[in-house]
C-alpha cells in the first residue's frame, strides 16, 4: 500500500504540472455547462431543472475523460517511452501500477466533480443530491466500470497517438449520443436506441436519477450493466497489460 500511495502521489503531482490536462479536466466542463446554460436556461428549462440535468451528466463525462486521458493514454505513453520497463525492474507488480493510477484518477475526478457541483450551485441554484448516499454509490460504480474499461481499450494501442485516437473516438461518441449534451428526446429513434449501447448512457441515467428522483435501488438495470462492464474490463485490463510495446 505504501508503494501504491507513493506512486499515486507522484502521478498526481505530475498531472497538476500539465496545464493542458488541468484545463480539459477542470475548466472545460465548467465552460461547457455555462455554454449550454446560455442556450437552454430561460427558454426551455429553468435554472434548477437545467442544473439537475446537465451537472450530473457532465460529472459523468468527466469520468470518461479521466479514464481515457488521465489514465489510459498516460499509461500508453509510459509503455512507449520505456517508463513501464523501468517499473518492471522494481517490486511493483502490474496490479499495483494499475491501482496507483486508479487511485490518482479517482482523486482528480473527485476534485472535478466538486468543482462542477459548486459551479452549478452558484450559477444555477443547483441543490445537493436528494439521495446523496445513492449518488456517491453511483459514482463509485461508474468509476469501477470506466477506469478498467479505458485501461483495456488503450492497452490495445501500439503508441500514444493510437491511444489518443481511440480515446477521442469513444469520448465523442458517448458525449453526443448518450444524452450528456442534448436530450435523447430530441434525437431520431435510431440514435435513441444506439445510446443504450454506450456505457455512459447508464452512468448519466443513474446519476441524474439519484440526484433528484429516486435511490439507487430503482436503477437495477444501470447498476447491473455497469458492474458487468467492471468485471469484464478488470479481467481484460489485467490480461492485456504489457510492460513494453514490443
Amino acid at each position: 500500500m505504501t508503494a501504491i500511495t507513493k506512486l499515486a502521489t507522484l502521478e498526481t503531482r505530475m498531472f497538476f504540472r500539465d496545464r493542458l490536462s488541468v484545463f480539459w479536466t477542470f475548466l472545460f466542463p465548467v465552460a461547457m455547462i455555462w455554454l449550454f446554460g446560455s442556450m437552454f436556461v430561460g427558454q426551455e428549462l429553468d435554472e434548477r431543472m437545467f442544473a439537475e440535468m446537465f451537472v450530473p451528466a457532465w460529472i459523468g463525462v468527466n469520468i470518461v475523460t479521466t479514464s481515457f486521458f488521465t489514465l489510459g493514454t498516460v499509461l500508453t505513453g509510459y509503455r512507449e517511452t520505456g517508463v513501464l520497463r523501468r517499473y518492471q525492474s522494481t517490486p511493483l507488480q502490474p496490479w499495483k501500477i494499475l491501482a496507483a493510477h486508479t487511485f490518482q484518477g479517482t482523486v482528480i475526478f473527485a476534485i472535478s466533480a466538486v468543482l462542477l457541483m459548486v459551479f452549478g450551485m452558484l450559477m444555477y441554484d443547483l441543490s445537493m443530491p436528494a439521495y446523496i448516499g445513492s449518488t456517491l454509490l453511483a459514482l463509485l460504480i461508474s468509476i469501477l466500470a470506466f477506469f478498467p474499461f479505458a485501461l483495456f481499450l488503450t492497452s490495445l494501442a501500439k503508441n500514444t497517438q493510437s491511444a489518443a485516437a481511440i480515446s477521442s473516438l469513444f469520448l465523442n461518441l458517448m458525449l453526443f449520443l448518450s444524452g450528456a449534451t442534448f436530450p435523447l428526446e430530441m434525437m431520431p429513434t435510431v440514435l435513441q436506441y444506439t445510446a443504450k449501447i454506450l456505457p455512459l448512457y447508464y452512468v448519466i441515467q443513474m446519476l441524474r436519477g439519484t440526484w433528484s428522483e429516486a435511490p439507487i435501488t430503482e436503477y437495477g438495470l444501470e447498476v447491473g450493466v455497469l458492474l458487468g462492464i467492471a468485471v469484464v474490463s478488470t479481467y481484460l485490463a489485467s490480461r492485456f497489460f504489457r510492460w513494453s510495446d514490443k
